[in-house]
């Protein structure tokens, strides 16, 4: 995984509903190849804001198969830092350092595919998610998608038009269903007719059986908050579909997935493998790899810094540790030894490690 950084320009900000920003950004011929991506996958950007340097992840909308350029829509946080900067302060014109794009949470797609895809999206998680749904829908002829969307009323559901849009031309093949969960009564859309509530476990089984699939082979693709991506996951799994079929993309956190019982070493010595050299240094107790790294002026991949998108991962040569938080890698990797470097606190007096 390439740690490096390419300046990019802001081509065109584009205002999907009133608290979002999609950012264009102009790529240069001799880094087409290098930014080739998956549908799914997201970039890491490095940002300058007050003088000091922060990154974020933030998922590709545009879709690789139909010449979108790249695309990223960021969502208004109350109190976000980086969320309010795009959306208040980043002009058409400015530079932002980006990295390749990344990430596990991609779809594969076949021309040849007869597949079922299941979507399933709440709030901004909707950004990688129509970027696999278009995806689907223009290389997949004999595959269909159907999309469960989550917002909080009419004017929040991002890409409305679009995907209204979409739902009329691949007619047969795309089926949407949208749930609010406080409806507006007034609005600039009609009166609202669909379903009411969350995306949660009775909404999720109710989706599945009014929606078979119309071949047996099947995908499922989850991108929203925590809680929702559990209770989707949770449902489908109670439903006995297999959780290899299930890919889940997460954004926030939450408490109850913070481990408390991790019990640190007292001073770990590391060694770390990056990019061809060795560095050998000690961590403090109830420091993570990652910020000891940082410490020592090491430039390691990384991020979100929140264990949801996998840029920090690496693999544990020799010695232990253990996660706070960990979101971006399944069961089979973590027993394969690898680990999120920004939530992993050494729990063994020597570690060895090497970053992918």
């Amino acid at each position: 995984m390439s740690a490096q950084f390419h300046k990019l320009k802001v081509a065109a900000i584009d205002k999907p509903i009133k608290d979002a920003a999609s950012v264009t950004f102009i790529l240069p011929g001799h880094l087409y190849k290098e930014f080739n991506f998956y549908p799914g996958q997201h970039l890491n950007i490095k940002f300058q804001i007050k003088g000091e340097e922060i990154r974020r992840s933030y998922s590709l909308n545009s879709c690789p198969h139909a010449n979108e350029p790249l695309q990223i829509t960021v969502k208004r946080v109350e109190g976000g830092l980086v969320s309010n900067f795009i959306n208040d302060e980043l002009k058409v014109g400015h530079e932002l350092e980006v990295m390749v794009p990344q990430g596990r949470f991609y779809a594969d797609i076949k021309k040849d595919d007869y597949k079922t895809f299941f979507l399933f999206a709440a709030g901004s998680g909707i950004t990688p998610i129509i970027s696999i749904l278009k995806s689907v829908m223009i290389i997949a002829p004999y595959s269909a998608v159907n999309l469960f969307y989550g917002n909080k009323n009419q004017d929040t559901i991002i890409f409305k038009n679009e995907l209204d849009e979409l739902k009329n031309k691949y007619a047969g093949r795309l089926n949407i269903v949208h749930i609010l969960s406080q409806p507006k009564v007034w609005t600039t859309w009609e009166q609202w007719k669909g379903k009411k509530g969350r995306i949660d476990t009775d909404s999720v089984e109710e989706f599945i059986t009014a929606n078979p699939p119309v071949a047996q082979s099947t995908a499922y693709f989850i991108c929203g908050p925590g809680q929702m991506n559990l209770h989707v996951r949770k449902t489908l799994l109670e439903l006995g579909i297999p959780k290899n079929l299930i890919h889940i993309e997460q954004f926030g956190g939450s408490a109850d997935e913070i481990k408390t019982e991790i019990v640190p070493a007292e001073k770990a010595a590391l060694i770390a493998h990056l990019n061809g050299n060795k560095h050998a240094l000690n961590i403090p107790k109830g420091k993570t790899i990652l910020q000891a790294l940082k410490d020592n002026h090491i430039d390691p991949p990384y991020s979100c810094e929140s264990g949801v998108c996998a840029t920090c991962v690496a693999k544990v040569k020799n010695g232990k540790a253990e996660m706070k938080s960990c979101m971006a890698l399944d069961d089979d990797e973590i027993k394969n030894g690898n680990i999120l470097t920004c939530q992993a606190l050494p729990t063994t007096a020597e570690i060895e490690i090497v970053f992918k």
